[in-house]
């Protein structure tokens, strides 16, 4: 029986007693889809975007219907319910007024360019791409390629020449984005700063 006992120790376990122990497969859409709050409603990006940031670098877990119906109780919109698809959405000044009434402080910065936006990350910017206007987070940069959480879409990423291309530029301001930031404390670390396995086509 001792000699049993010992032979069996000496040999690996079959793969399907350790199976247990592997990290369940993810799906490509769960892979797209993490980390984002994808968008239900067409203009409805910027609350997709700020409820992106908040939940996964914050740990504020609101929802984008919560952000939007917050969003929509201005009296300007309660008034003209049409304003906001004529403006294709909510604005950045929109999305601050919100975060400072929730007690976050949110900044606004003009000017940038592609390296102020890696420092700052996650930042919310508004691009251009198929043709409308939009609201992304800027998650990061690896190598030439910058990865981006898209409501529309999940995350996604581009070259960072495309992604300068797509990205407004406002008369006067440059090119813009918004962060959201808690007064009185240090900002926290990247939470949402890519990884090598968020660009299976670079490995």
């Amino acid at each position: 029986m001792l000699l049993s006992l010992k032979m069996a120790l000496a040999f690996p376990q079959p793969a399907a007693a350790q199976s247990d122990q592997r990290e369940p497969v993810k799906s490509l859409l769960e892979l797209r889809r993490e980390r984002v709050v994808v968008q239900e409603w067409d203009l409805s990006c910027g609350s997709a975007a700020l409820a992106t940031v908040l939940k996964y670098q914050h740990g504020d877990p609101i929802s984008e219907k919560d952000i939007a119906k917050g969003l929509f109780s201005r009296k300007e919109y309660m008034a003209n319910p049409a304003l906001v698809g004529a403006r294709q959405g909510f604005s950045l000044l929109d999305l601050k007024r919100f975060v400072d009434g929730r007690g976050y402080r949110g900044v606004g910065f003009g000017k940038l360019e592609l390296d102020d936006l890696v420092r700052k990350a996650p930042v919310i910017v508004p691009v251009r791409l198929n043709g409308y206007n939009h609201f992304v987070v800027f998650r990061g940069l690896l190598r030439d390629r910058v990865l981006l959480a898209d409501p529309a879409w999940g995350n996604r990423t581009m070259r960072s020449e495309r992604f300068l291309q797509a990205w407004l530029e406002y008369p006067q301001v440059g090119k813009v984005g918004f962060v959201v930031e808690e007064g009185g404390h240090p900002p926290h670390p990247n939470n949402l700063a890519p990884k090598p396995e968020d660009y299976p086509a670079l490995q």
